[in-house]
């Protein structure tokens, strides 16, 4: 079952992301998934087995494009269809909000997964730029 995210699922939430090696940033600000959560414009669903969360993604509407920020599917439940499922429902309700262009930066082993669901390269290049006290000036 897919639904949509709350704030009550936080701790959930970031177990999920955390039990997935390497996906959660310890640079991330302590309060990164209420943030994200209630930000304008951001789709977040989660994908239930029994009334657990072992799936999560989270889409923001950001007028001129849509940003993929999150698909995380738990280690225990991955190949069973339920990333595709999320992506799938998350592009649904983008669409439904006039949104023509999704773009996201995903893991290189991820790859594949985006590619089978019609994902394409775009003709741009991601560049990136670190924030804050640590970044070069």
């Amino acid at each position: 079952m897919i639904r949509i995210a709350g704030v009550s699922d936080v701790g959930e939430l970031r177990a999920l992301m955390k039990s997935v090696a390497g996906f959660w940033d310890e640079a991330w600000r302590e309060d990164v998934l209420e943030r994200a959560l209630g930000s304008a414009g951001t789709i977040a669903l989660v994908h239930l087995d029994g009334g657990r969360i072992d799936g999560f993604v989270c889409a923001h509407d950001l007028g001129f494009r849509a940003y993929l920020s999150e698909l995380v599917v738990s280690p225990s439940a991955q190949g069973a269809g339920i990333g595709g499922q999320l992506l799938a429902e998350a592009e649904r309700r983008l669409t439904m909000r006039g949104c023509s262009i999704v773009i996201a930066d995903v893991w290189l082993d991820a790859e594949g997964f985006y590619r089978a669901h019609g994902w394409t390269s775009p003709s741009v290049v991601l560049l990136r730029k670190q924030l804050g006290a640590n970044s070069s000036q």
